[in-house]
């Protein structure tokens, strides 16, 4: 199982469990946390989710480079891939349940991008967000939109175009992180804010996330051709080759 699960009490626990202590996000890890999202927003006795990295582990430090170099190789599975991503980040905001991220250590590139589809993000002294795509030689479309849709376009500049990592500091100012534990007490914490936003009363929580929810996923549909044709460019060129196959040498 590439996501464990389990309940404390009316909270469901949801921690990512890859092979590697990064957890990169591949498309059947993505599949099997939409299906228990779709299955935890019909079960009653969930009142909210908890995402996480899973003790000293990454909370998710972004796609699987494997995947990516291996298995896009033409327009159509290019286009389909990134339409997949686009559908999951989609599914995600679309959870009418509150959905609390405890992120240790790094959230990068889709894993910062899942951690912004979340309500309330926790994090550590460890915790460090980066959207480095663009020094790479990958495309930050989806990255530059959600950054910019939820920041504003100046922060969105300096996070994807100069592609640094950010401080707890920086994470902080601007409500990357809404607030930190220490290693030892996220989830504690996390099961806190949890079950804090689950005894809202449904139905006002539900109906206001999903409208405000509607329009970031109204922002995510408008950029899908754009987001796949700039990444066929991208990847059919090879521009990106060396950084990928630089980065898997380093973690093989």
């Amino acid at each position: 199982m590439l996501i464990l699960s389990e309940m404390h009490q009316d909270v469901l626990l949801l921690t990512f469990n890859h092979p590697k202590p990064q957890n990169p996000f591949n498309a059947a890890m993505q599949r099997e946390l939409t299906t228990l999202l779709i299955e935890a927003d019909k079960n009653e006795s969930v009142k909210a989710v908890i995402l996480y990295g899973g003790k000293n582990r990454s909370f998710s430090a972004g796609g699987d480079f494997k995947e990516i170099m291996e298995e896009l190789n033409s327009k159509e599975i290019i286009a389909t891939y990134l339409n997949n991503i686009v559908d999951f980040y989609i599914q995600l905001l679309s959870f009418s349940k509150p959905l609390v991220a405890a992120i240790d250590h790094y959230a990068i590139g889709v894993g910062f991008q899942v951690a912004l589809c979340t309500d309330y993000r926790i994090g550590t002294s460890n915790t460090r967000y980066l959207m480095p795509e663009l020094k790479n030689g990958v495309a930050c479309t989806l990255g530059g939109l959600m950054t910019e849709y939820i920041l504003g376009r100046f922060a969105m500049q300096e996070i994807c175009y100069e592609c640094k990592t950010l401080t707890v500091e920086q994470s902080l100012q601007y409500k990357l992180l809404n607030t930190i534990a220490s290693s030892e007490d996220i989830i504690e914490l996390a099961l806190e804010k949890a079950t804090y936003f689950g005894n809202f009363p449904q139905i006002a929580f539900r109906g206001t996330k999903q409208a405000n929810n509607k329009r970031f996923i109204a922002a995510l549909n408008s950029v899908r051709e754009d987001t796949a044709n700039v990444h066929c460019d991208v990847i059919l060129n090879q521009e990106h080759k060396k950084y990928m196959e630089s980065i898997l040498g380093k973690n093989q």
